[in-house]
């Protein structure tokens, strides 16, 4: 009998079902009994149709889910309601699990009656995984985008918001519940900034033709905020764009740039800023031509020093607003460092520039409270006027340095004009300092010796030793030409080191109890190795301390009194005696030589040289004897070039004497024959006894 047509479709389908393998297809008994077994169950779940056939489905349930329900749940869903369909963990026979999407059908018969299950379950492992992998993805996109510093924004090719995160409701302050997707970025930016804001934006940025390897960069100001936006064009069309709120940066940026162009303690610009501003006026072309005044203030050193730093920060603040109050809106000041300023004048009348200088000195020159301390101060200035055309900004400054120089030259509390012979003066000051260099690194200077005698015998006590150098073109100069420009150029506690370790060495070979006096200047003393160079100078030597003799002014030790004082009380506790040279002249307070260790107070030569003619001269004299002798001093009358000058001095007690007409300084000191060096026999017992008073009171040799 052959199969009718029904049957036919029927074997058909059962064999297509079979043969599927991407699905698991089979058939349940009411009560959830498998019933049959296709391919695919087999691949999916790894029974073969022997080994499940007859079985609960529920197997395929992990044990939670068992102890749930949810096998049961299943069916009775599909059987009430015609289909049920989830998607869950399953398990394999191996006891491995697979993601699988379950679809459960209600079976009928062609009367209607129920006779089972149709069950389809499909392994989703993959797919679930990359939907896992996505939504990570997402979520992490979601938080960066929800922390990100700046604002961020999808704009889609009809100019409309297709995305915004967070930060970017917080920058145009509009509320998180009204969303900015769908509006234009027109009608958005022009709502929370400004029309002008807007168009501005869609200018620079939405750009069809932007490239899409160079973001557009903009900066948009709305009242006291500033927004930096970046846009990016899209391949697939529309734009991304970051909005950052730059506020507080460009603030902290413009503070910082203003401290790095100003001085932090006046306000003033700096020299950096002034270079800068002189170069951009020397450029323009105004028709005008430009100034500029350098002003170093006059004894501000001792002011500092004296007071403190505070007064001293308190009047420098001072002079810079009594500079601002004499220029005008035009005009540039700057402190260039410690107490000098600069001013740049512009335009200048070349006429008018005398005045000018005068308006800052007779402002400067005012007193000054600080702190209720009088205080007054001057001022030097330099005035270098930039010629009509090319003019080098580094090169008027010098001009203008080199004028402040020859100001403080004339006296200070002036003003000077550059003159090209102070450029000439500067390189023959230069060529100078070179020459010194290559002379203390070859040994070219030498010492020469002056004798110092006592006035009333005649006999020579000692010897003063006087720097001299002859250059190598045999010229010799004077050490008041080159020892200031040593001075300056930091040289002098080199070259009076080995005039220390020179002279002592020298004077080691004298009879005894014969002494060097040796200059020191305002440099030395202001370096704690000064004291090492001594005591070195001494030690090889083998020279006893009593008789060195260090010679000072008190204008050297003003300029660090205190670190001065210190250096001379420790000196003088090793033995070393101490002269105050040029006494009568500077300032010569009676607190100077109360104060400091001395031992020797040596006359000027102004007063020795008017003896014979001028009664002051011979009052002043004696007005200094009479103190030295009451504070226990040695005195040394200098400069005695006449009989009659020697005649005079001979006439005072325990007065020594040095100058020209007792001997020149040379190259050897010239010994006086040894009986006038002997003592006599009725002494020879208290020599010890006067070597140590040496020490004590210079006055009883």
């Amino acid at each position: 009998m052959m199969p009718t047509r029904k049957d036919d479709a029927d074997i058909m389908y059962r064999l297509l079902v079979q043969g599927v393998t991407d699905y698991a297809i089979y058939m349940l008994s009411p009560d959830g009994v498998v019933a049959n077994w296709n391919a695919g169950a087999q691949r999916a779940k790894g029974y073969t149709a022997e080994e499940i056939i007859g079985q609960n489905f529920s197997c395929f349930y992990t044990p939670e889910d068992r102890a749930a329900g949810l096998p049961d749940r299943g069916l009775r869903t599909a059987e009430t309601e015609g289909r049920f369909e989830a998607e869950g963990w399953r398990l394999r026979k191996d006891g491995t699990r697979f993601w699988a999407h379950v679809v459960i059908d209600a079976i009928h018969d062609d009367e209607g009656h129920f006779i089972g299950f149709a069950k389809i379950t499909r392994d989703c492992t993959e797919r679930r995984a990359s939907a896992v992998e996505l939504g990570t993805a997402l979520d992490n996109l979601d938080l960066a985008m929800s922390n990100m510093a700046q604002g961020l924004c999808l704009i889609d090719g009809a100019e409309r918001v297709v995305l915004a995160n967070e930060r970017m409701h917080e920058i145009l302050a509009v509320p998180g519940c009204e969303p900015l997707a769908g509006a234009t970025i027109r009608a958005v930016l022009s709502e929370a900034l400004s029309e002008t804001a807007a168009l501005l934006f869609l200018r620079d940025h939405l750009l069809s033709d932007l490239d899409l390897h160079k973001p557009a960069i903009s900066e948009i100001m709305h009242q006291d905020r500033i927004l930096s936006v970046t846009t990016r064009r899209l391949a697939a069309g529309g734009w991304v764009s970051t909005f950052a709120d730059v506020t507080e940066r460009r603030r902290f940026e413009n503070q910082i740039q203003y401290l790095a162009q100003h001085d932090p303690l006046t306000d003033l610009a700096n020299r950096a800023t002034l270079h800068q501003i002189l170069t951009e006026t020397l450029a323009a072309e105004t028709g005008g031509r430009c100034a500029v005044l350098y002003i170093d203030l006059d004894r501000f050193k001792p002011i500092n020093d004296t007071f403190g730093h505070a007064v001293g920060d308190r009047l420098l603040q001072e002079v810079a607003l009594r500079l601002r109050r004499t220029v005008s809106p035009r005009d540039v000041i700057a402190r260039l460092g410690g107490d000098e300023f600069a001013v740049i004048l512009r335009p200048a009348d070349p006429n008018r520039l005398a005045g000018t200088a005068q308006q800052f000195l007779d402002a400067l020159n005012q007193p000054y409270a600080v702190k209720r301390l009088p205080i007054r101060i001057g001022a030097s200035i330099g005035i270098a006027l930039a010629p009509p055309v090319g003019c080098d900004p580094d090169l008027l400054l010098r001009n203008a340095d080199l004028a402040l120089y020859a100001a403080k030259r004339q006296g200070r509390n002036r003003y000077s004009f550059y003159d090209p012979a102070m450029g000439d003066r500067a390189a023959a000051r230069s060529r100078l300092e070179a020459e010194l260099n290559r002379a203390v690194e070859r040994r070219e200077f030498v010492l020469h010796y002056q004798p110092i005698v006592r006035a009333r015998t005649g006999a020579t006590i000692g010897f003063e030793a006087l720097l001299r150098w002859r250059r190598p073109d045999g010229v010799a100069m004077s050490p008041a030409e080159f020892v200031p420009v040593a001075e300056e150029a930091g040289l002098m506690p080199e070259i009076g080191a080995w005039v220390l370790t020179e002279a002592c060495r020298e004077a080691a070979a004298w009879p005894v109890p014969l002494t060097v006096a040796v200059n020191v200047s305002a440099t030395q003393l202001r370096s704690a190795l000064f004291l090492h160079a001594v005591e070195r100078a001494l030690a090889e030597s083998g020279l006893p301390p009593q008789r060195l003799e260090i010679e000072i002014t008190e204008t050297a030790v003003l300029e660090n009194r205190e670190l001065a004082l210190n250096l001379l009380r420790r000196l003088r506790a090793l033995g070393v005696m101490i002269a105050l040279d040029d006494f009568g002249t500077g300032y010569s307070s009676l607190s100077f030589v109360h104060t400091f260790p001395l031992t020797r107070i040596k006359i000027d030569r102004s007063f020795v040289q008017g003896l014979d003619r001028e009664p002051h001269s011979t009052a002043i004299v004696r007005a200094i004897i009479g103190l030295s002798r009451s504070l226990g001093l040695a005195i040394t009358a200098e400069g005695v070039e006449t009989d009659e000058q020697r005649r005079l001095l001979a006439r005072e007690r325990g007065l020594d004497l040095q100058g020209y007409l007792l001997g020149r300084p040379e190259a050897t000191a010239r010994l006086d024959p040894p009986a006038r060096l002997r003592r006599p026999a009725r002494r020879a017992a208290a020599s010890k006894t006067h070597e140590a008073g040496v020490q004590g009171h210079p006055e009883a040799a």
